[in-house]
């Protein structure tokens, strides 16, 4: 798996500092792991960019270029500002090449537009799939085609292929994706008459005559 250079540097910690990181164009970060305490660092947005257009399995090569310190990381948590969903923080994991790790892996699925076509719904329930395996083994995505779908079926996590060396974690019954029709008009009414009644009932429960 091919590896990006990020160049980083240390940083002052504190909220000041932090603030005063961001205004100049850098993002705090916090680099610890295997054979080394946790390290605040700062990394421009240049080279943000290179972390958050690959996975977060992917594996980058940093360099703390004033401290002379390098290695094998993966992004282990992002931190977004709640309202302009930019990044404020993220904390990079250093690894080593010959451990395993566990990681998140991204399901996409492909041929959704012929379930559409025949009147159906996909409803994804899992997102990601956890796995166990040597970095270099890290899957980018599991890819599942459901053209071939229909009605009813049901894709669960012990269906998906592994590759070699590559262990599931997420437990094998956990549905992934479940092919439904959609929900009609008149069904749709009908609970929401249903709904209405409760209402109704619970209201009139609540009124007591007036103690005299």
């Amino acid at each position: 798996m091919e590896q990006e250079v990020v160049l980083a540097r240390t940083r002052e910690v504190g909220t000041g500092a932090a603030k005063a990181l961001r205004r100049a164009g850098q993002i705090p970060a916090v680099l610890y792991g295997k054979g080394i305490d946790s390290v605040p660092i700062a990394i421009d947005s240049k080279q943000m960019r290179k972390i958050m257009s690959q996975s977060l399995g992917h594996i980058h090569k940093i360099m703390v270029e004033d401290v002379g310190l390098e290695g094998n990381v993966m992004v282990q948590a992002i931190d977004r500002d709640p309202i302009t969903g930019e990044v404020i923080h993220i904390d990079l994991h250093r690894i080593s090449l010959t451990d395993k790790v566990k990681v998140e892996v991204p399901v996409t699925v492909v041929g959704e537009e012929e379930l559409t076509k025949q009147g159906l719904v996909l409803q994804r329930q899992l997102r990601d799939i956890s796995v166990e395996c040597l970095p270099g083994d890290i899957p980018n995505e599991f890819e599942i085609d459901v053209s071939h779908l229909n009605f009813g079926d049901t894709i669960l996590a012990g269906d998906l292929k592994m590759p070699e060396g590559v262990k599931i974690m997420t437990p094998p019954d956990e549905v992934v994706l479940v092919v439904v029709a959609p929900r009609t008009v008149a069904e749709e009414e009908v609970e929401e008459a249903a709904e209405e009644k409760v209402e109704e009932e619970g209201k009139v429960a609540g009124v007591h005559e007036p103690e005299e």
